[in-house]
């Protein structure tokens, strides 16, 4: 299709490669069926692809979708428009491997062939049938590393894998990868074959949620009190249960560091960390990631108690704790107040 428009438009890109084409290619057996084997890959492709354009090029091919106007909350069209390019995607595979069995069997010669492909959204131009723009580069780049074969998509183009029919065995997982060209970090979704693969920690980040959570006790009047904090009713997880402090570990940020900004920013106070009184746990709903996370023993410095996303903050006795029902707080957290807090008492 010849696009001779100028204006910028905003777009799907998909880059698809063949993987092991070259060198298979240089086989001596492969030369009779070599173009038919190449017309019948862009045949898959045109049928699957048909309602968009298709560049081929060479061992491979760049697919434009070009895509209505998208509001800027419009996830629920962003999840339906993933969901339908790994449907074709998934319908390209398996159309590609009966293609290599056919001509396998047909001319005697093996074809240890797969595909590679890079997903990405954005603003791209058109000139006169070709195509320019910074998300080409970075679909080609994501296509490059969807070694040994299987999918890279920007995840920050698309941030939420919709759930797949039973028929769509695609299993997607979350990474970091560095692109050459591209001075950050991108965020991706690989596909299990890739996500299996060794790769080199200054190539690679895995980004897992981490959490971090602290229990705070202040000494007054020769006893020991301890901060309790009532989770707002709206609150997703946990509504109306009382609390310690704490939450998402930030990027580049100690366990200390964490504990002590969230006190500061939920509660406005300032605490001290004891790290030899800590204790492992993790979040588990369902549906959802396990997170894992440590849980710290923390003393009040300074600082006035407040909070928007609590409706109730006090300071209670070992004793007030004992006599409140287990089921007021998050489930285990009672436990984990008096068991810190005799800790704290029994340190030498």
């Amino acid at each position: 299709m010849d696009i001779i428009n100028q204006e910028m438009i905003e777009a799907q890109i998909i880059f698809v490669d063949v993987r092991g084409f070259t060198s298979w290619a240089e086989n001596v057996d492969v030369f009779p069926f070599l173009d038919k084997f190449s017309t019948k890959f862009y045949n898959i492709l045109n049928d699957i692809f048909k309602d968009h354009i298709i560049k081929t090029l060479g061992d491979g091919a760049l697919i434009i979708n070009r895509l209505p106007k998208i509001e800027d909350d419009d996830h629920k069209f962003l999840q339906t428009l993933i969901k339908e390019t790994l449907k074709r995607i998934n319908n390209a595979e398996k159309k590609f491997d009966k293609l290599c069995k056919e001509l396998s069997r047909r001319y005697g010669s093996s074809i240890p062939l797969s595909l590679g492909w890079g997903v990405t959204k954005g603003w791209i131009k058109p000139i006169n049938g070709d195509f320019i723009g910074a998300e080409i580069n970075k679909s080609a780049r994501l296509c490059g590393i969807a070694r040994p074969k299987g999918i890279v998509i920007d995840k920050d183009d698309f941030p939420v894998i919709p759930r797949m029919p039973k028929s769509i065995t695609i299993q997607l997982f979350e990474q970091k990868r560095k692109l050459k060209g591209i001075n950050n970090e991108i965020n991706v979704w690989v596909s299990k074959e890739i996500a299996n693969q060794f790769i080199t920690r200054e190539n690679i980040r895995l980004t897992p949620e981490v959490h971090v959570a602290g229990i705070c006790i202040k000494e007054e009047h020769g006893s020991l009190k301890a901060l309790i904090a009532k989770r707002n009713d709206n609150r997703k997880l946990f509504p109306g249960l009382y609390e310690g402090c704490g939450g998402q570990l930030d990027r580049n940020e100690s366990f200390v560091t964490g504990v002590k900004r969230h006190y500061k920013l939920e509660l406005n106070i300032d605490v001290d960390v004891i790290e030899e009184i800590h204790k492992f746990y993790y979040i588990n709903q369902p549906n959802e990631p396990i997170i894992p996370g440590i849980k710290f023993l923390c003393v009040y410095k300074n600082g006035q108690e407040k909070s928007e996303n609590h409706t109730e903050i006090r300071w209670v006795t070992e004793d007030e704790i004992k006599s409140l029902p287990e089921e007021k707080f998050i489930p285990g957290l009672k436990q984990d107040f008096l068991d810190f807090i005799n800790k704290f008492k029994n340190r030498t």
